[in-house]
């Protein structure tokens, strides 16, 4: 099974990143993990990312509910910071425990927005988005 170049973990939660992790490396699910404990740090290093040239990570996990900058805010700032031909190649999955139903219709307002997850992660679902991203 192949498997992606990189991707981010955006969660202000430690016990869920390093599970993600550990999960993601069990399978093989990408090179390169980026963690980031809130949407203003992944912001900023995406930023960095453009400027110096190196390749976007193909798939973000994103929490809503993290201090200084959280999941809503990163998706406006994503969507008004990078071109859309750049959006399109990165798949965003919000990864949240909570699943109010208006969290779930307002994430689906987003185009990025590939799915939204129910936490914690499960090797299913990790293998299910590896799946889906060779067939398509």
């Amino acid at each position: 099974m192949n498997k992606f170049e990189s991707c981010y973990i955006i969660d202000d939660d430690e016990l869920f990143r390093f599970n993600a992790k550990k999960l993601m490396n069990e399978i093989g699910f990408c090179n390169t993990i980026f963690s980031f404990h809130d949407g203003q740090a992944a912001i900023d290093s995406l930023i960095g990312f453009m400027l110096e040239g190196i390749k976007l990570p193909e798939v973000i996990f994103l929490d809503l509910n993290m201090p200084r900058k959280n999941g809503w805010e990163f998706l406006k700032d994503f969507g008004n910071l990078f071109p859309l031909e750049k959006q399109k190649k990165i798949k965003i999955y919000i990864v949240s425990s909570y699943t109010s139903s208006s969290n779930m219709t307002k994430a689906k307002s987003y185009v990025v927005v590939e799915d939204f997850l129910v936490k914690p992660l499960k090797i299913e679902t990790l293998q299910g988005i590896l799946e889906k991203a060779i067939s398509s």
